[in-house]
C-alpha cells in the first residue's frame, strides 16, 4: 500500500548560532546522520532549506501524521533544541511527486 504524502516545516530555534554553516552547528553529525538514515529508507522524499525564513521544508512518505511526528522526535537536533518541528500536514502532490517503492 502507497504511503500518504507529508509536508513538514522545521526551524531553527535560538540556540542555532546563526554565525556558522550548518554543518559547523554543535550536533551536526548525528543530526546528518539521522536524516540521512531516513532518506536512505525511503521515509524522507524531499527536503530543503527555504530562504529567506532559514526554515526547512521536508517531504515525507508515512502512514501518518504521527509517524512522521514520533520519527522527528528521535532528531537529535529537535532534542537538543537546535530545531524545532512546528507544522505537519498530509498534502496531495498533483505534479513532480516523490517516487515510492510499491
Amino acid at each position: 500500500m502507497p504511503k500518504k504524502t507529508f509536508a513538514a516545516i522545521v526551524q531553527r530555534t535560538e540556540k542555532w548560532d546563526r554565525t556558522k554553516e550548518a554543518h559547523q552547528q554543535e550536533g551536526f553529525a548525528g543530526h546528518a546522520a539521522f536524516v540521512g538514515g531516513l532518506e536512505k529508507e525511503g521515509f524522507i522524499g524531499m527536503a530543503g532549506l527555504m530562504m529567506p525564513s532559514e526554515e526547512v521544508l521536508f517531504i515525507f512518505l508515512a502512514d501518518s501524521e504521527e509517524e512522521v511526528r514520533e520519527r522527528m522526535r528521535q532528531d537529535p537536533w529537535q532534542q537538543d533544541g537546535h530545531a524545532k518541528l512546528t507544522r505537519v500536514e498530509e498534502i496531495f502532490i498533483r505534479i513532480g511527486a516523490p517516487k515510492q517503492d510499491n
